[in-house]
């Protein structure tokens, strides 16, 4: 800090180190004292790494496995054998120099792909799955030694079928499991939920940072300049707030070309932005009363610097809440633009995964339901997160709520 002396008493001028820290010093400081807050900060930085790092190390799958679709929790590439050679055979290197068969637009290529010069692959054509049981048969004969084959495949033509009685699975545990099963092209589900979050909550921040500008913008103009322009600004807000807001978005973005996440923020700023609106020319009326704002009114120091440098510090306690639940708001907004197909949906997102869920008639199936319920739990984790750490803030700046804990 710099001294700066004035007679006897030595006033004290922070750093701008100080003016960072301090702030920050006394946020943590509250929030360790609030579980429920501090719960909701951390799922919130959780949820930041998830979205911004982990698309690093989890690329989005987009490989088409035929012989994968939709399958459950857990599945994965096996290693099927004829029952004599079960304790022999037990992992592809066990296999050097013998036949390995696979079918072909599988994911089980990616499997053997290390092993393609240990042993001789025999292929399969998938056939509209007629590859399977060709593949099966070449095993029971003994045309090859072992077969690649993904688990369910093994569920549904192996156990318990007579025919191929003679046929034991030797590895259950052969290729990377998929965690949260595949979707309805054989795509592993627990990548889209790494990647599909970015896009969506990007665009959800974005929507609540553009309709809290325009609410704090017209609603301290509408305060502070009154008359003629306070009643236009209030009116329009007041017709706004009639049309009911869902109902209109779903008519706009039919009408509008949704070209990119930028385009679809925007236009769910626009209709959120007046109840805000109405509450900031509210806590602006009663701050213009104040002796340090007629003070910055009676030496003329103008509009902006009255708005940005007197009032609007006075209320960021107020905005940054509004701000948390404007982006609540604008993800379930845009997730319902995009189950009912009326946003893009060429990146892959939370919401466009709940579309194809829709379509392609996930909702009625056991072992795909975590198509469905992954981006579902996914959105809601993240709305419990936000409004946890609303809370917080709220204590944080009300002293009121921290007294009556």
């Amino acid at each position: 800090m710099t001294a700066i002396t004035s007679g006897e008493i030595v006033f004290a001028r922070p750093s701008l180190r100080d003016k960072i820290t301090r702030p920050l010093t006394i946020f943590f400081r509250s929030l360790r004292h609030n579980r429920a807050g501090l719960i909701g900060f951390i799922g919130l930085v959780i949820y930041a790494i998830w979205v911004l790092i982990g698309p690093i190390f989890v690329p989005f799958d987009s490989t088409v496995r035929l012989d994968e679709l939709a399958a459950p929790l857990g599945s994965r590439d096996q290693l099927l054998v004829r029952s004599a050679d079960a304790s022999a055979y037990t992992s592809l290197a066990s296999l050097a120099g013998k036949t390995v068969g696979i079918v072909t637009k599988t994911g089980n290529s990616e499997t053997i792909a290390a092993y393609a010069n240990t042993f001789k692959v025999d292929s399969t054509t998938w056939s509209s799955g007629n590859g399977i049981t060709k593949a099966l048969a070449k095993l029971e004969n003994g045309d090859i030694d072992a077969l690649v084959i993904f688990s369910e495949q093994v569920k549904a033509n192996v156990t318990g079928v007579s025919d191929y009685a003679n046929l034991t699975v030797s590895n259950a545990q052969l290729g990377k499991p998929h965690l949260l099963g595949t979707d309805t092209q054989g795509r592993d589900i627990f990548s889209h939920i790494i990647n599909g979050g970015t896009s969506l909550i990007l665009t959800a921040v974005l929507a609540g940072f553009f309709s809290t500008i325009i609410a704090v913008l017209l609603g301290s103009i509408a305060a502070l300049v009154g008359g003629v322009v306070d009643t236009l600004l209030t009116a329009f807000a007041n017709f706004v707030l009639t049309i009911p807001a869902f109902p209109l978005l779903i008519v706009l973005a039919a009408l509008i070309q949704l070209s990119n996440f930028v385009v679809l923020a925007l236009l769910i700023a626009a209709l959120a932005w007046p109840v805000l609106m109405r509450a900031v020319r509210s806590q602006v009326l009663s701050l213009r009363e104040r002796d340090y704002v007629e003070a910055a009114v009676a030496l003329d120091l103008g509009l902006p610097h009255i708005v940005l440098r007197e009032i609007l510090p006075n209320m960021m306690s107020f905005i940054a809440i509004n701000f948390i639940f404007a982006v609540t708001s604008a993800m379930y907004q845009q997730v319902g633009l995009v189950f009912l197909g009326l946003a893009p949906i060429n990146d892959y997102t939370w919401g466009v995964m709940l579309y194809f869920g829709r379509t392609r008639g996930t909702l009625f199936s056991a072992d795909s339901a975590a198509m469905v319920l992954a981006p579902v739990i996914a959105i809601a984790m993240f709305q419990v997160c936000m409004v946890l750490f609303a809370r917080s803030l709220e204590e944080t700046f009300d002293p009121r709520l921290r007294s009556a804990r």
